[in-house]
């Protein structure tokens, strides 16, 4: 069984375990042949961000929206260019990823979301923060000034994770060239577990349950937990986006008004059922310490969105976001001509939501 999960899961040798036995929870009925296909691609196999996909597919969602969807991870931070080799028809991840390549002139279009907490945590050494006693309830300008001198790790330059932290540098006039060093940790979460309990690095940026596995076993403390508590400017955040080719939604309309009805459902699902939706996770994370569970799921169970429909304003603050980004690398900011038109392609998702 695990190793047919594992072939569902591959695509031209991209799958990379992020953690073990951390095949997807996928019953076999949801492939059948007799239905249109996608394929779709994640950074990494399992993750909170993922779970609303991962949760449509469990529930046999998409299969009853009339589509069959194959998934696939890279252990990658970027995946743009696997997109756009069309080595799959849909790519989840950070809008903002997405906007750098639209600003190239890239033809790929965003059309749903469902994770609207910027959901990369910032963890530090314990160690360190209990010299200054600051805490996960501490203001944000004092979290901040912590991460000076310090080597952090990411998924690398232009991942979600990156810019988070040079969103908190720029905010605490931190040079990220000088005043820290952020090192680029490939591999998934078990290398950047490693690294940082082999002292390779003193804090890093990713997702639950990677976060929380650092502050429980790996002698970690929050230092920003980006769903519970985020900074106020970031409480409404589109940070998981579906984003395809211009190709693909020219050649699969109907593919792609199946796919965002199997995501809003399940966001339904997630949003009226949390009971349901608690028990799935439970073996999906079955890796947890079962001690761990509750408090993961407390932190985690709140990032999803209620309507997969991405806003201007999560354009917005997305742009503004990238805007520090760029200014942090002395780049040129976004095209004040960069529009919401430019970024998202509604019509598949407004068409899913129609008798919903």
């Amino acid at each position: 069984m695990k190793a047919d999960l594992e072939r569902r899961l591959m695509m031209k040798g991209a799958l990379s375990v992020a953690m073990t036995s951390s095949a997807l929870i996928l019953p076999h009925s949801v492939q059948a042949q007799s239905k249109p296909k996608l394929s779709t691609l994640r950074s990494n196999a399992r993750s909170w961000l993922w779970s609303a996909e991962d949760y449509a597919q469990h529930q046999q969602l998409f299969d009853k929206s009339g589509l069959s969807v194959e998934l696939a991870a890279t252990n990658r931070g970027v995946n743009q260019d696997a997109l756009l080799s069309g080595a799959a028809d849909v790519l989840l991840g950070s809008p903002a990823t997405n906007m750098r390549v639209q600003l190239l002139g890239r033809p790929v279009k965003m059309i749903c979301g469902w994770v609207n907490k910027f959901a990369s945590n910032v963890v530090v050494k314990k160690s360190i923060l209990d010299k200054t006693g600051v805490t996960e309830s501490s203001s944000t300008d004092s979290k901040i000034i912590q991460l000076r001198g310090l080597r952090i790790g990411t998924t690398g330059p232009g991942a979600g994770p990156d810019q988070l932290l040079r969103y908190f540098l720029s905010k605490g006039k931190i040079d990220p060239d000088r005043d820290v060093q952020l090192v680029t940790i490939q591999g998934g979460a078990s290398a950047m577990l490693a690294a940082f309990d082999r002292g390779q690095i003193d804090a890093f940026c990713l997702s639950s349950p990677t976060s929380d596995l650092a502050v429980t076993k790996f002698g970690g403390a929050y230092l920003f937990n980006m769903v519970t508590n985020p900074p106020p400017e970031l409480n409404d955040f589109l940070y998981i986006a579906a984003s395809v080719t211009e190709q693909t939604a020219k050649e699969k309309p109907n593919e792609l008004i199946a796919y965002c009805r199997g995501i809003a459902l399940a966001l339904r699902a997630i949003d009226k059922d949390r009971n349901s939706f608690k028990t799935f996770a439970k073996e999906y994370f079955k890796d947890l310490d079962s001690a761990l569970f509750e408090p993961v799921f407390a932190n985690n169970v709140g990032m999803y969105m209620k309507n997969p429909t991405p806003t201007k304003k999560h354009f917005d603050i997305n742009v503004e976001f990238l805007n520090v980004d760029y200014r942090s690398r002395k780049q040129p900011e976004v095209a004040t001509n960069f529009k919401f038109e430019d970024s998202f392609e509604l019509k598949f998702v407004e068409k899913a939501l129609q008798g919903l």
